[in-house]
C-alpha cells in the first residue's frame, strides 16, 4: 500500500459524523449536476435521470441522517468510497510529487550547480582550518515580542 495515501478501514465516530455532512454536500452536488445535466452528465441521462438523481440525493440524505443519529452506519459507505477513490489518490500523489520534483526542485538544483551557488556551504575547502561557523549574536528579549 502507498505510504502517501492510506485507507482508514476503521474510522472513529467523529470521522464518520464528519463524513456524513461532507457526503450530504458532495452527493447533493452530484445530484444537482445530474439533474441539470452539467459536467460529467453533459451527455444526457435520458430516462435514467430520475434514478440517478434519486440515488445520489438518497445517498446524501442517508449519509447525513446516519451521521446525525448513528455514525457507525456510515462505515460501509465511507470504506466503499475510500476503496473506489484509492487508485485516484495513489496515482495523483505520485504524479504531483514527481511534477514538483522534476519541475521545480531539480531545475533549481541544476541552476545552483551550474552557477556554483552553495547555500549550505558544503563545498570542500582543503585550505580551511575548520568548517565551524560562529552562531549569530544573541538578541534582546524584547525583540521576540516584535516578530514583524
Amino acid at each position: 500500500m502507498s505510504k502517501m495515501v492510506q485507507i482508514n478501514f476503521d474510522p472513529d465516530d467523529g470521522t464518520l459524523r464528519q463524513f456524513g455532512w461532507i457526503a450530504l454536500v458532495g452527493f447533493g452536488f452530484v445530484a444537482a449536476i445530474a439533474w441539470y445535466e452539467l459536467l460529467i452528465f453533459r451527455f444526457g441521462l435520458g430516462a435514467a435521470k430520475p434514478w440517478v438523481v434519486g440515488i445520489f440525493a438518497g445517498l446524501a440524505g442517508v449519509s447525513a441522517l446516519f451521521g446525525l443519529v448513528y455514525p457507525k452506519a456510515n462505515k460501509p459507505i465511507f470504506v466503499g468510497i475510500s476503496l473506489l477513490t484509492f487508485p485516484i489518490g495513489f496515482v495523483l500523489s505520485y504524479v504531483i510529487m514527481g511534477t514538483l520534483f522534476f519541475g521545480l526542485i531539480a531545475p533549481v538544483a541544476i541552476f545552483f550547480k551550474l552557477t556554483g551557488r552553495d547555500p549550505l556551504r558544503r563545498r570542500y575547502d582543503p585550505d580551511a582550518p575548520s568548517y565551524w561557523t560562529d552562531a549569530r549574536p544573541a538578541r534582546a528579549n524584547a525583540s521576540y515580542f516584535k516578530q514583524f
